[in-house]
């Protein structure tokens, strides 16, 4: 079975106030994207936005940034934040990074943009707690799902069993299943809920959809 975990893309106060609260109420972890217009062609929300708005809800920070240490520095101090996600692409401070966040008592994650290969990052593996594989280029939401990310979950737990794989991106009621049943243990979706007329009614239907695959 794999765990929803809405993903929130914004670069207005308001609407992130606002997805937050509804996410809190029918969540145990929500995904928060932090762009700074340099590493994808998108800003977003930052550190200090987070930071007005502490929450019951545990919050998976996904950077998509080129300076990921300064970001980390901001953010690695609020409790309510269990997981930082730093990217492998344009990261010269990865194993900074790492040691960074895992030294603050959180979990660390790396992501991989949809044409990166699994092979270069598997002698990480052992270092972290999570991948997450984009199923779309950084930067937007709404985007086609790119379907050569469902063989890279297969190859990465046939490295790493244990690893969990996250797919973010282009996550939607035809998507979800398919990565689902390709191994993913975290489905990030955020168009599909955002969007939808009813977010819960949305959130009930994508869970279902993944409650009985592997």
């Amino acid at each position: 079975m794999a765990i929803i975990i809405p993903a929130i893309l914004t670069d207005k106060e308001d609407v992130y106030r606002e997805q937050l609260r509804r996410s809190q109420y029918a969540c145990q972890i929500v995904q928060i994207d932090v762009i700074d217009g340099k590493f994808a062609n998108n800003k977003t929300i930052g550190p200090e936005v987070i930071a007005k708005y502490p929450t019951s809800v545990s919050l998976e920070i996904q950077l998509m940034v080129l300076d990921s240490l300064s970001y980390i520095r901001d953010l690695k101090g609020l409790e309510f934040i269990s997981r930082i996600i730093v990217p492998f692409e344009k990261n010269n401070d990865l194993k900074e990074c790492i040691y960074q966040v895992k030294d603050a008592g959180k979990q660390i994650g790396v992501s991989l943009n949809p044409g990166t290969e699994i092979a270069k990052v598997k002698d990480l593996f052992g270092e972290i707690d999570m991948l997450l594989l984009l199923g779309v280029e950084p930067g937007f939401s709404g985007q086609k799902f790119q379907e050569v990310v469902l063989a890279k979950i297969k190859e990465a737990k046939k490295i790493s069993r244990g690893l969990a794989v996250e797919v973010d991106g282009g996550i939607n009621f035809e998507t979800a299943s398919k990565a689902a049943e390709a191994g993913a243990d975290f489905l990030a979706a955020n168009s599909v809920l955002f969007k939808a007329p009813d977010f819960y009614l949305a959130l009930e239907e994508l869970t279902k959809l993944v409650s009985g695959a592997k």
